[in-house]
C-alpha cells in the first residue's frame, strides 16, 4: 500500500479524497487503470486532488497517451514513411491470452484484498459524532469495535447536572468530541444521554467518556479531572487519548487549559470513589465490576 502525508485509506470518492495530493501513480494504481477498476481521474482524486484539478490532468494525461499511441503506431523509415509490421498473429493471441489470465489473477487477488481490508474496519471512515440509542449500543459499540476499531463513547448530560459552569464543561466536551471526530475519521465517536446508557447515573460523574476496543470497554475518563480539569479544551482531550494510544498525535506535550470560573468537582466521582474522578485504565479481563448495563 502506498504511503502518502495523507489521513487514512485509499478513497475513489470525490467528496473525501485520502491522501495529500500527488500526481504520480503507484503500479498498484497502474494495474487498477489497466484493468478500467478507476479511472486516472479517480486516482488523481485519490491522492488529494479536487475534482477539477482531476479532470485537468486527466486530460492532459489523455492528451500524452494519445502522443505515444501515435508514436508507436508505426516505425519510421529514413524519408518518413511507416513501415507496418504484418504477422500471422499467433503471437497476439497468445499474449491476450496470458494477458486474460494475468487479470482474471489480479482481480482475484484484488477482491481479496478489499474483503479483507473491510473486515479489518480500515476502509470505513467515520469524521462525526453519531448518536446512538441504548438497544443500538451493542451493534455501534461493542460490535463495531471487536475488529480492533477504536469505538469513543461520550456520555452526554440529559438535563442540568451541578451547576451552570459544570453543564459548561460538559457541553464543552461534546464540541470538542465533535472536533476530534472530523480530525481522526479512523477513530468512531459516538453520543449517548448518561441516563439512556446506563440508568441514574449520577451527574457528578459528567462529562464520562467509555473507550471501546475489541468489544470491551478498554478505558474510561470519569469526572472533570480526568479531563484535565474545568479549562479542558481539543488539545487537553486529544492528548489524553494520545497518552492512552487511542489516537496518534502531533503534540509535543499537553497543552495549557483555557483560563475558565472555577467549578465544584469535590463531588465528582463520590459514588465510586475518588480514584474515578482521575485518568482510569480498563481492561477487558476487568468483568467483575463492569457497570450495570454496560458491556
Amino acid at each position: 500500500r502506498p504511503h502518502s502525508q495523507g489521513q487514512g485509506v485509499t478513497n475513489y470518492t470525490a467528496g473525501k479524497p485520502a491522501y495529500g495530493f500527488s500526481t504520480a501513480t503507484t503500479e498498484f494504481d497502474d494495474a487498477l487503470i489497466a484493468r478500467g477498476i478507476v479511472t486516472f481521474e479517480q486516482a488523481m482524486i485519490a491522492k488529494g486532488a479536487s475534482p477539477s484539478e482531476a479532470r485537468r490532468l486527466a486530460e492532459l494525461n489523455e492528451g500524452k497517451d494519445n502522443c505515444l499511441q501515435s508514436g508507436l503506431s508505426g516505425n519510421f523509415d529514413n524519408d518518413g514513411s511507416t513501415i507496418q509490421h504484418l504477422g500471422d498473429g499467433h503471437d497476439e493471441l497468445s499474449e491476450a491470452s496470458s494477458q486474460d489470465d494475468d487479470d482474471e489473477q489480479f482481480l482475484t487477488r484484488y477482491r481479496q484484498s478489499r474483503i479483507d481490508d473491510m473486515k479489518k474496519g480500515r476502509k470505513q471512515e467515520y469524521g462525526d459524532v453519531i448518536p446512538i440509542s441504548r438497544p443500538d449500543w451493542n451493534r455501534e459499540v461493542n460490535e463495531a469495535s471487536r475488529n480492533g476499531l477504536w469505538v469513543v463513547v461520550n456520555l452526554t448530560r440529559s438535563s442540568s447536572s451541578l451547576s451552570i459552569s459544570h453543564d459548561e464543561v460538559c457541553d464543552k466536551i461534546e464540541e470538542i468530541s465533535q472536533e476530534l471526530a472530523e480530525k481522526f475519521v479512523d477513530i468512531k465517536f459516538v453520543s449517548i444521554p448518561c441516563t439512556s446508557a446506563i440508568e441514574n447515573w449520577p451527574p457528578e460523574n459528567l462529562p464520562s467518556l467509555f473507550c471501546y476496543r475489541y468489544g470491551k470497554m478498554q478505558h474510561q475518563l470519569i469526572g472533570v479531572d480526568s479531563f484535565g480539569g474545568a479549562g479542558v479544551n481539543s488539545g487537553r482531550l486529544e492528548w489524553r487519548l494520545a497518552v492512552l494510544q487511542i489516537l496518534e498525535t502531533e503534540l509535543g506535550e499537553d497543552p495549557r487549559p483555557e483560563k475558565v470560573n472555577n467549578i465544584k468537582s469535590d463531588r465528582v466521582g463520590s459514588q465510586f470513589g475518588g480514584a474515578m474522578s482521575s485518568l482510569a485504565t480498563r481492561r477487558s479481563h476487568d468483568n467483575d465490576d463492569d457497570y450495570d448495563g454496560v458491556d
